[in-house]
């Protein structure tokens, strides 16, 4: 079996996500970034350049037929699967007075539900390795203070998911943590929020900064290396102390 680690990453093509990619990729990783968005991946794949050691692949994690047979051919074409990373997610703005009936379901089918197929699909592989991470991408909103309700709602879901697969799988030595961004700046937030809303939060921040997607790759990639192996079940907080936890 080829040493070389592997890792997964839903949402991969965008922001944090392919934020994500570039850190693994730089930690030594191969990557395979699942999108369901296709200029996305042509844009990806253009910013990344040629390279053995990363596939962008058109998917959707809320489709569980075609999801099985892709992590089954990538295992057969890499070996093996050591980390997994949920970062795809998607918001729909609204209040509990506007939010309608769809905007709930599609925000909770991808975020939670999502994330539940994605690992109930690719945890059979990381049981295998006898030693693997999963890190699921949560939010500040989860506290309930700012986003949409079914966003709230669905980043408080998955800490509760966090935590279930982390007591499941911990036996088998399958880690799995949260990190929670704040404030990120990432191309949806500069073209979808306000720019005086982006100070204020700025500065309701103790560290007085909005992060970067490599801020939150940082700790995605401590959490999946050899140097987080005692550490499961967890949330952590990269807000710059705009949530603590």
């Amino acid at each position: 079996m080829d040493k070389q680690r592997v890792a997964v990453v839903t949402g991969g093509s965008r922001g944090i996500g392919l934020a994500i990619v570039k850190r693994l990729l730089l930690d030594g990783y191969r990557v395979a970034a699942l999108d369901i968005n296709e200029r996305a991946i042509d844009q990806a794949e253009t910013e990344i350049g040629q390279s053995n050691d990363v596939r962008f692949l058109h998917a959707s994690i809320i489709d569980r037929p075609a999801l099985e047979p892709l992590a089954a051919d990538l295992v057969t074409n890499w070996g093996r699967v050591d980390a997994l990373v949920n970062n795809a997610g998607v918001n729909r703005p609204g209040t509990i007075l506007t939010q309608s009936d769809q905007q709930w379901d599609a925000v909770i089918e991808t975020n939670l539900k999502g994330t539940f197929i994605a690992s109930s699909v690719f945890a059979p592989y990381l049981v295998e390795r006898g030693s693997a991470a999963i890190v699921n991408i949560g939010s500040t909103a989860a506290a309930g203070v700012d986003g949409s309700p079914a966003y709230a709602a669905s980043k408080a879901g998955l800490i509760g998911l966090t935590r279930s697969m982390a007591n499941e799988l911990g036996a088998q030595q399958v880690r799995v943590n949260l990190v929670a961004p704040g404030i990120t700046l990432t191309g949806w937030i500069t073209r979808n929020v306000d720019p005086e809303r982006i100070e204020s939060m700025k500065e309701s921040t103790p560290l007085q900064r909005a992060a970067e997607p490599e801020d939150i790759a940082g700790v995605v990639s401590f959490l999946c290396s050899d140097d987080a192996r005692h550490v499961t079940g967890q949330v952590i907080s990269a807000s710059g102390g705009s949530w603590m936890p």
